[in-house]
């Protein structure tokens, strides 16, 4: 796929990168999670993702591409509230999250952010430097 970026452009989306790169909800693998903690997570996600949206013009293909993880965060927001998630959340036996409808939000969030993340990865020229688990 050719299509062309500004400079500034490419600035915007390691700003963003930095940003994800810190964010727990994206790329901690830990045992256990708070609900809550991840729900404000993803408000300041997408926050971020409006404030860049608001105050940078992308190209049309990587405006799309940020407001399908502004969506992402919305539907997230909608699922851990919808589903009155327990306190806290705990890994399983086998690695997975105990509760397997707060499994399938995580999974789900996270593989929407891997995949938008390598979009722009490859087509920038830019490396973002933390793992998003696949797993959970």
């Amino acid at each position: 796929m050719s299509w062309e970026y500004t400079e500034n452009e490419r600035r915007q989306i390691q700003k963003l990168f930095y940003f994800l790169e810190s964010k727990r909800l994206l790329i901690n693998p830990a045992d256990m999670e708070l609900p809550d903690q991840c729900a404000q997570s993803a408000v300041e996600i997408k926050e971020f993702l409006v404030g860049l949206l608001c105050g940078f013009r992308f190209s049309k293909d990587v405006e799309s591409h940020l407001k399908e993880l502004c969506v992402a965060c919305n539907v997230f927001l909608d699922e851990i509230n919808f589903r009155q998630q327990p306190h806290i959340i705990y890994k399983n036996n086998s690695g997975d999250w105990a509760d397997s409808n707060f499994s399938t939000i995580m999974k789900t969030f996270r593989k929407v952010f891997r995949t938008k993340i390598a979009y722009m990865e490859e087509n920038y020229g830019l490396s973002f430097d933390n793992h998003i688990p696949e797993k959970y």
